[in-house]
């Protein structure tokens, strides 16, 4: 195959993220793909410890906006808006990029037009990781009760061919994936190293505030149904938080990004997931189907990590139960109006009207 040429942004937003933001833009920088294509924009919310001088460090454009701290979504949108280049690659401060060539894989699927976007199968593991981090990527995503609906965003370590929805096609080094109409056959697409055209992206209003399976969907529905997942090339989420924390953060994340606070499209439980959901609540609450759940991961990649299945079952199960309750009982009337009036004021201060 003949060199790439696709211009590439590697846009990402960030906030006090100097702890981990260094071994993630060193990725960046170590693949073998030409550097001289590669621009990194971050947008930052105001970080007070070294974020930025990291970034700087690797060429990165610093767009500083402290003023945006507590709406992560708007500056998403800024990331997704702002480059010019051919593809885009959403990213974090906790992604990593495993193999040098990963990137350069990734690249090679959009030769075929028809390609919307591209993720690698699985996330990346290493042994070396925190026992949390090595958790999700075995199972494949970063909530076990999304990953017990079907709906999560990478594969398995013991799935042997493709595990989701859609219409798939094996093209040896990656699964060639069109998916439907159906918002409850699609799963989370679009986060942790997403790759994808930037003049499509430009033609989803999704795109203003980072909804990035929002994004996805209204793509798919426009007719880009088409997405690429490489196989044996990895993207590492790497998670070095307490579990406490990192469930309250998910929760956060939950309600920042619900239905009640901007406008959706996407979202992992519908209607038509009910039975399988009332599924996965008692299966989870059992203990011993997810205790054999791990045991049968175990007999692939033989990591203890696997065990932390039932615990991990467990308490996402009663943190969502808790959190739903309590939201409903404290909602406010109209707080989705109100919210979204909010939104749109950032639009039009930020100019992406």
């Amino acid at each position: 195959m003949k060199e790439l040429s696709f211009t590439i942004t590697v846009s990402m937003i960030s906030y006090n993220d100097e702890k981990i933001l260094e071994e993630c833009l060193a990725s960046v920088r170590s693949q073998d793909y030409n550097q001289e294509l590669i621009d990194i924009l971050l947008i930052d919310g105001g970080s007070t410890d070294a974020t930025l001088e990291v970034a700087r460090k690797y060429g990165a454009t610093v767009i500083y906006r402290p003023d945006l701290r507590d709406v992560p979504y708007v500056r998403g949108g800024m990331a997704f808006t702002m480059p010019k280049t051919d593809l885009i690659l959403f990213f974090s401060a906790d992604n990593r990029l495993q193999e040098q060539d990963t990137l350069s894989r990734m690249v090679e699927t959009f030769v075929d037009e028809d390609t919307v976007g591209c993720e690698t199968l699985r996330y990346g593991y290493r042994e070396t990781d925190p026992a949390i981090s090595r958790y999700f990527a075995l199972i494949g995503g970063a909530d076990p009760i999304a990953v017990g609906l079907g709906k999560a965003d990478r594969a398995p370590y013991d799935a042997r061919k493709w595990h989701s929805f859609g219409e798939a096609e094996d093209c040896g080094s990656y699964y060639k994936v069109r998916f439907s109409n159906d918002v409850s056959k699609i799963p989370t697409l679009g986060a942790n190293g997403f790759l994808f055209r930037r003049k499509l992206a430009e033609n989803s209003r999704f795109a203003l505030h980072a909804v990035h399976t929002d994004m996805c969907l209204d793509l798919i529905r426009q007719g880009h149904n088409q997405f690429v997942f490489v196989k044996h090339k990895h993207v590492i989420h790497f998670i070095n938080v307490s579990l406490s924390s990192f469930i309250k953060r998910r929760l956060h994340y939950e309600q920042m990004y619900s239905c009640e606070n901007i406008s959706r499209v996407y979202s992992v439980f519908q209607k038509k997931d009910l039975p399988r959901l009332l599924y996965v609540i008692v299966s989870y609450s059992t203990l011993v189907i997810p205790a054999m759940r791990a045991l049968k991961g175990y007999l692939f990649v033989r990591d203890p990590a696997w065990f932390l299945h039932p615990i991990m079952c467990c308490l996402f199960t009663l943190s969502y139960s808790f959190h739903f309750i309590r939201r409903g009982l404290s909602l406010k009337p109209h707080q989705k109006i109100l919210d979204s009036h909010l939104v749109q004021q950032l639009k039009r201060k930020t100019g992406k009207m």
